[in-house]
């Protein structure tokens, strides 16, 4: 009796919509079979966040080098 009361009493946990997302995402990757190939690629230089972070880097030395030129010109 107490197991069926424990039954009723116990509300079913209800699953987020980032908990969802996340499990449609690793479905999708295994139903697709790139589980493989998204580690490959987010493991090496070819990470999107890498090469976001190189090219903020070139950017800001290209600044430097400018405003470094800039500065020289107006020396006399």
């Amino acid at each position: 009796m107490s197991s069926l009361l424990g039954k009723i009493g116990a509300k079913k946990q209800k699953m987020s919509t980032l908990e969802k997302s996340k499990l449609d995402w690793e479905n999708f990757k295994e139903e697709e079979g790139i589980v493989e190939e998204l580690a490959i690629h987010n493991r090496g230089k070819d990470g999107y966040i890498e090469r976001k972070a190189f090219l903020e880097r070139v950017d800001h030395r290209q600044f430097e080098i400018e405003r470094d030129i800039r500065l020289s010109r107006m020396k006399p």
